[in-house]
């Protein structure tokens, strides 16, 4: 049976007073000036949040989100998970805020350290029958997390698992068109589903899937081609630290650039208002060691609190507006 949802804020809130009493800190009192959602409170010198099931970035993300409304006070964030805090840990690590990372286990809070970064990713050989197949549809090929695959428009198409070259838009697409088109050569399968995101994948699509999804990535696509948009010389798509975990949500999409001035630049696109952009821009900032952040959102997009929590980060930055397709695909301000 599920906990009706203020039934749960209640208990969140219960347990997080709890835990905050316990931990020595003095609540003088829980009115209004407290409330500032069911796992969050304000104390003299701190901000508590408690973690529920959001991953690391979401969680340091609606942190900050806090720190901007409130930037004297020390952000302090509960886990109950091990690894997921060491995670939040590495992150908050590129932010220049005042943050503890918390794990809750017996009762106790424990303050945890930064967790390693995983090892790169191994570059398989790219195969020539990808590689061909790719070029003769007119898709572009990137080595991303390990994998090679074919995007138009930054939406995968395509990609390479192993010496199986399989052709969809994600994995139960994928899926399917092996068992429905297993008599249609890869060139016809491939033409065939690049052709249809093309005619879809564009504002005048409404809401189509196709037109939605990615589209962090199809401004990134955007800059690939034409670097010089945000004054850079030229750029390279990058690994996320994390596998995104669909194509419906949100998730920033990152490359490497030089200035003019052989500056290295980490630029970071993002479309909508994401709550993990800032949290997951200063984990790549911390692996690539740039001279400066160059954030890409489309123009109204750029709100006040994006400005604001982009300040947190450690390595200069700034953020650029541009104007495209990408930005509002459903047709609709």
């Amino acid at each position: 049976m599920s906990i009706e949802p203020e039934r749960r804020a209640e208990l969140l809130r219960g347990k997080l007073l709890a835990i905050v009493e316990s931990a020595g800190y003095e609540i003088a009192d829980s009115d209004d000036k407290n409330q500032t959602h069911d796992s969050a409170l304000l104390t003299k010198d701190n901000c508590w949040l408690l973690v529920n099931d959001e991953t690391p970035q979401s969680a340091l993300g609606k942190g900050i989100l806090l720190l901007s409304r409130h930037p004297h006070l020390e952000l302090c964030l509960i886990f109950e998970d091990a690894i997921s805090a060491g995670v939040a840990a590495r992150q908050a690590a590129g932010l220049n805020i005042r943050c503890k990372v918390m794990l809750l286990h017996n009762q106790t809070l424990t303050q945890v350290d930064p967790s390693s970064f995983p090892k790169p990713f191994e570059i398989i050989p790219i195969s020539e029958e990808f590689l061909s197949v790719c070029e003769a549809a007119g898709v572009s090929v990137i080595c991303e997390n390990g994998t090679w695959r074919g995007e138009i428009l930054g939406l995968e198409v395509v990609r390479l698992e192993g010496e199986n070259i399989q052709i969809g838009v994600g994995r139960f697409d994928r899926e399917a068109g092996e068992l429905l088109n297993y008599e249609r050569s890869l060139f016809d399968q491939l033409v065939s589903a690049s052709n249809q995101i093309r005619s879809q994948r564009n504002a005048e699509a409404g809401s189509h899937p196709l037109a939605t999804l990615a589209r962090e990535r199809w401004l990134r696509h955007s800059l690939l081609e034409d670097p010089s948009v945000v004054g850079l010389k030229d750029v390279e798509p990058i690994d996320s630290v994390h596998e995104r975990e669909n194509l419906r949500d949100p998730f920033p999409a990152a490359a490497i650039g030089k200035d003019e001035d052989q500056k290295k630049v980490l630029v970071v696109c993002s479309v909508g208002v994401d709550i993990a952009l800032v949290p997951l821009t200063a984990e790549l900032s911390q692996i690539h060691l740039p001279d400066r952040i160059v954030i890409v959102l489309p123009p109204k997009d750029l709100l006040p609190v994006i400005h604001t929590i982009s300040e947190f980060l450690k390595v200069p930055s700034s953020l650029i507006g541009i104007e495209g397709e990408w930005a509002c695909p459903t047709g609709s301000e």
